[in-house]
């Protein structure tokens, strides 16, 4: 089975300037099988007035890209949706209307603590109830995400740790952190799958999201086979890590990641493509 990315951005996404095209280039002359751009969609009017995302635009760029790889790398046409729970069926209603090979949800903020910030790193160790709420946001959060069924791959589950690694309050053993852990892990064993984001995994001190002790749990739980993804945003980073997160999925016990076509979305534009047989192989 050869390397699949399925958790990339190129300049269609907000925080992305690299063309979908560099992308694709470095991911060929790496001989990946395929690659997913999961583009940033963002719902939120409180963080965006206007979804940054054109879709049509981006579809229309891939379209182009997919044709000119033909035979040479799979490209797969997918969002990053940044789950709320009170945007939930905006969120459903832009998913019905605008079709995607892989659909990833991403819970990217827990409130009360910025964990983007490192400078918010002070505040998880001053406070560690603080951060134990922050803990409890994101884990209800992303079992609400899960429970949708609205998408195919639950992102970077445990991004909170990215910036601020080795910090946060123990999640295992904790009378209400682990039911809220579990929790989580059920309603995606039932409606979804994980990524392994290996963003961060080369840097010292560093965990890959999900951490191994949360993948073995899930696949203990019955999880299927998580999907590699590299976050990259720009060319350097694709497929980058894949080898060192392809060691936490069998430590967790998995024999290695899903194949691609496992993940693609039924209402995806490249689906009956991948059923006849005329794009990529199946699994």
């Amino acid at each position: 089975m050869g390397i699949s990315d399925l958790h990339m951005h190129s300049s269609a996404s907000y925080d992305c300037f690299t063309s979908i095209w560099d992308m694709c280039e470095r991911a060929a002359a790496l001989g990946l099988e395929a690659v997913a751009f999961t583009e940033h969609v963002e719902l939120n009017p409180e963080e965006f007035p206007r979804n940054p995302f054109d879709y049509h635009k981006a579809r229309e760029t891939w379209e182009k890209v997919q044709e000119a790889y033909r035979g040479t790398l799979v490209v797969l046409f997918g969002a990053e949706v940044t789950y709320w729970p009170h945007l939930e069926d905006e969120i459903g209603r832009y998913l019905e209307d605008h079709p995607f090979d892989i659909v990833m949800g991403s819970v990217h903020q827990a409130p009360v603590i910025d964990f983007w910030h490192e400078r918010n790193a002070r505040i998880v160790k001053a406070n560690p109830g603080m951060a134990r709420e922050a803990l409890k946001v994101y884990l209800s959060h992303t079992e609400k995400l899960a429970s949708s069924g609205l998408f195919d791959v639950v992102g970077h589950f445990g991004v909170y740790e990215r910036r601020m690694p080795g910090i946060w309050p123990e999640i295992f053993g904790d009378e209400e952190l682990e039911p809220l852990l579990i929790s989580a892990l059920e309603a995606i064993v039932q409606n979804s799958r994980l990524e392994v984001n290996a963003a961060v995994l080369h840097k010292p001190g560093h965990f890959p999201a999900p951490r191994v002790e949360v993948l073995k749990l899930y696949r203990e739980m019955g999880g299927l086979p998580p999907v590699f993804g590299s976050d990259a945003h720009h060319a350097p980073a694709v497929g980058a890590n894949w080898h060192m997160a392809r060691e936490v999925v069998r430590q967790a016990g998995f024999s290695d990641f899903a194949h691609w076509s496992e993940v693609l979305n039924p209402n995806g534009p490249s689906y009956r493509a991948v059923q006849q047989g005329t794009l990529g192989k199946l699994s």
